[in-house]
C-alpha cells in the first residue's frame, strides 16, 4: 500500500529600512527544492529540521537539484516564526488538497551587501557548515535574475512558504495476504486522504521521517468516509513500528505496522494511518472474491507495510 506526496516551495524578500519601513519587497516568487532536501526527509535526522535556518548568497550559476551549497553564503538566519495554511475548500481546491508552512527569517549586519541566491537548510552551523535544501535565484519582475542590495543598518526579512500536495483522488491496489502456513487470500485496497482540512490531518512542522514515534495507527470496523472525515469503529491500537533503511535518491520509505495477538481482533474494514510529514491516510480492504474485511482473532499477528513517497510538485500553487 502506498502514501504520496508532492512538495514545492517560494520565497519573499523584504528589505527594511533602519526606521522599520518597506524599501523593496520582491513579492513571492517559485524556488527550487534540491535533491539533498527531498533526501532529508528520508533521513533519520532527529535534532534538525529542513527549515531550521535561511542562507542567503552573492552567486548566480543556474539552480540545479544536485547542488548542496549556496555559490557563495554572505549571510544566515535561524528561523524566527511560522503561519501554516490548513484549510480546504472543496469548489476552490478541487482534487488537489494544498497545505503550507511559511517561515520567516530576519537577517541584520549584511551591510552594504548584494544578495542575489537564497535557500534554507538543515544541519546549520555556519555560512560554511550546513546542508543546503532550497536554492533560488532572486528575480525582478520580468522573471531575470536580479540583485539586492541591503545597505548598513538595513534590515533582509525573507518569507519561505513550502508547500505540501495531496491528491484526493482514490488509489487502488491488490495484495496477498499471508496466513503463515504458506497460504494466501488476494485483497483489494483503496487508499485516500483523510481529515483533510483539519488540524488532524498532519503536524505541518517539516522534520524527518525518522520521527516516526509520532506515526498513530487506527483499524476499524467502518468503512472509508469522505477525505474531510475518517472511519469510525474499532479503536487506537498498541502497535510495534518498524522503518525500512533510506537510500539515497529514492524518495520513499516502507514502515511496518505489527499487531500482536491482544489487538484488532474483529472484521478489519478500513485502516487510518498517520505520520506528521506525509499526512493521515484512510486505507480499505476487500477481499477479491467477495469484498470480506480481513478478520483478525486472539491467536493471530498481523503486519501491515505502508510505503511513503514524496516528490517535486511542478503544478499551480
Amino acid at each position: 500500500m502506498q502514501a504520496n506526496m508532492g512538495m514545492a516551495g517560494e520565497f519573499r524578500c523584504v528589505v527594511k529600512r533602519a526606521d522599520g519601513s518597506v524599501k523593496l519587497d520582491t513579492g513571492y516568487q517559485k524556488n527550487l527544492i534540491l535533491d539533498q532536501g527531498l533526501d532529508y526527509f528520508g533521513s533519520d535526522d532527529t535534532t534538525y529540521s529542513f527549515n531550521s535556518a535561511c542562507v542567503v548568497g552573492t552567486g548566480n550559476s543556474i539552480p540545479k537539484v544536485t547542488q548542496t551549497k549556496l555559490d557563495n553564503a554572505v549571510g544566515y538566519a535561524i528561523l524566527a516564526g511560522v503561519d501554516d495554511k490548513k484549510d480546504y475548500d472543496v469548489v476552490r481546491d478541487g482534487n488537489l488538497y494544498k497545505t503550507s508552512r511559511q517561515c520567516k527569517y530576519s537577517i541584520k549586519g549584511l551591510d552594504n551587501a548584494n544578495i542575489t541566491e537564497v535557500g534554507l537548510a538543515s544541519r546549520f552551523s555556519s555560512n560554511t557548515n550546513y546542508s543546503l535544501n532550497t536554492r533560488a535565484l532572486i528575480k525582478d519582475s520580468n522573471g531575470n535574475p536580479t540583485t539586492i542590495t541591503v545597505l548598513s543598518g538595513e534590515q533582509l526579512d525573507i518569507y519561505y512558504k513550502v508547500w505540501r500536495i495531496f491528491d484526493l483522488t482514490d488509489k487502488t491496489g491488490t495484495f496477498n495476504l499471508l496466513d503463515g502456513v504458506g497460504g494466501s487470500v488476494a485483497y483489494n485496497y483503496k487508499t485516500r486522504p483523510a481529515h483533510v482540512g483539519t488540524s488532524s490531518f498532519a503536524n505541518l512542522n517539516l522534520d524527518a521521517m525518522g520521527t516516526i514515534n509520532s506515526l498513530s495507527l487506527q483499524l476499524a470496523t467502518g468503512d472509508l468516509a469522505a477525505v474531510t472525515s475518517a472511519p469510525t469503529g474499532g479503536g487506537s491500537m498498541s502497535n510495534a513500528k518498524t522503518l525500512s533503511p533510506y537510500v539515497l535518491g529514492s524518495y520513499k520509505r516502507v514502515v511496518t505496522l505489527s499487531l500482536s495477538i491482544s489487538v484488532a481482533n474483529f472484521a478489519i474494514r478500513s485502516m487510518l494511518v498517520s505520520l506528521p510529514f506525509i499526512g493521515t491516510w484512510q486505507v480499505r480492504f476487500g477481499s477479491v472474491a467477495d469484498d470480506s474485511p480481513i478478520t483478525k482473532t486472539a491467536t493471530q499477528t498481523l503486519s501491515i507495510p505502508i510505503e511513503f513517497s514524496w516528490g517535486r510538485y511542478e503544478g499551480a500553487l
